[in-house]
């Protein structure tokens, strides 16, 4: 099952992943001389600004790597909302700017913008655009069938690019093998406190690690003229969400006429934390979020979707379309995800074993004494390592050591209700 002159790919899903996969899948038909039709049916129109993406937008190291090696792009300037200037982690009585170095920038930017950026190149590069919803997919042994609310399309491979879109997951699941991977909810808002508030707040994103029953993270991430509030959980709701920006160590980061709680507009999602079972098969394969294939815990969402549109786009154009293929090729090149979401699983669970019984704050406290500890903090909360190196680097006697000692004096000595939330520094 190969791809030959004349035969038709077609992409489900025209966000950063869908688009990489149809630039590069061109790129490739030129290098081996073939004519190929590339169709990507995007439901949405990016730039009419009428759906809003559950992502909070923020590119980290090493977007602009793999833009300009893999794709020939560079992000305009005119995208970029503002230039990231680090992390700060808070739990319910400290807080502790992380202290590390990313090899490049990160940004953010309003992602419908991003998203139509993207989807104009794709279509600059050559692939067809198509605006419509997709109804039924069918696998067979000689091609794909896609149906849509407009025009139908035969197909000698599908790729699912969908995210976690709840009804485009059910269509591949009925046409398919594939299950969509298990996730945490997520509810985001947006506060709009004001020109004056917003250059006080600087370009910091806070990370929220606290002790409430249903939370497993928050993030408070200022873009531009507003700041983007998440929350993830098994059950996160609205109710949750106003629980959060009501506690103490949020408060802070809110300014005086938002505290009154003013209405809030509403916008809920899924965050994916495992792979998809059979992500790909015989004629079909799936990328970014719908495959689950992204940094366990902390996801680096549209790199990771970038990044395996490329991968499968590579392994269609060069190995064909079997199950086979994908699992030798395309599963094998995202070996830096698969290898590492053991580990993620780990930090993941640990995290919230610490938030659970509150000890979080003895967390930060031995990250504020310790540069070991602090660079894996940093790397954890930036995404900018993998779990695997950071947890290979950081082991070690003494930090257990002094974690046992921190967890003896937890259990025997329980802090004092209402104590003040305070920053913690670094020991020089």
């Amino acid at each position: 099952m190969f791809i030959n002159d004349g035969d038709t790919v077609c992409i489900v899903g025209g966000g950063p992943g869908g688009s990489a996969c149809a630039m590069v899948l061109l790129q490739e038909a030129r290098k081996l001389d073939r004519k190929i039709r590339v169709v990507l049916i995007e439901h949405k129109i990016f730039s009419e600004h009428r759906h809003y993406n559950q992502c909070i937008g923020v590119l980290s190291p090493p977007f602009e790597d793999i833009l300009k090696n893999d794709l020939d792009l560079t992000l305009p300037d005119n995208l970029v909302l503002d230039n990231m200037e680090g992390y700060c982690l808070h739990s319910d009585l400290l807080s502790l700017d992380l202290v590390g170095k990313e090899s490049g920038r990160s940004v953010s930017v309003t992602r419908s913008n991003f998203d139509a950026f993207m989807l104009e190149e794709a279509r600059k590069a050559g692939a067809e655009i198509v605006h419509n919803r997709v109804t039924a997919i069918e696998v067979n042994s000689d091609g794909v069938v896609i149906y849509t609310e407009g025009d139908n399309f035969k197909s000698a491979v599908v790729v699912g690019a969908f995210g976690l879109d709840d009804g485009t997951c059910r269509i591949f699941e009925q046409g398919t093998p594939y299950c969509q991977p298990d996730f945490l909810n997520t509810v985001i808002t947006r506060l709009y406190p004001g020109k004056e508030f917003m250059q006080s707040m600087g370009s910091t994103i806070h990370a929220f690690l606290l002790s409430h029953p249903g939370l497993e993270f928050g993030a408070v991430t200022p873009k531009g003229e507003h700041i983007s509030i998440n929350i993830a959980g098994r059950k996160v709701s609205s109710h949750i969400l106003m629980e959060f920006l009501r506690s103490a160590p949020v408060q802070r980061f809110l300014p005086p006429h938002q505290r009154r709680e003013k209405p809030l507009n509403y916008f809920k999602g899924k965050f994916p934390i495992a792979p998809a079972r059979n992500l790909f098969g015989d004629r079909y394969v799936t990328i970014g979020d719908a495959a689950g294939l992204m940094r366990p815990f902390k996801g680096k969402g549209i790199n990771s979707a970038i990044i395996t549109g490329i991968y499968s786009a590579r392994s269609i154009m060069r190995h064909g379309v079997s199950k086979q293929a994908f699992a030798e090729n395309f599963y094998q090149d995202c070996s830096e995800l698969t290898e590492d979401l053991p580990y993620g699983r780990a930090v993941r669970i640990l995290t919230n074993l610490a938030t659970s019984f509150k000890f979080m704050d003895h967390m930060i406290a031995v990250a504020a004494e310790r540069p070991d500890f602090m660079h894996a903090l940093f790397g954890s909360v930036s995404g900018h390592d993998p779990y695997k190196k950071i947890i290979m680097e950081t082991a070690s006697l003494s930090l257990a050591f002094t974690f046992a000692q921190k967890i003896l004096g937890h259990f025997v000595f329980r802090q004092e209700a209402h104590l003040p939330i305070k920053s913690v520094s670094p020991t020089a």
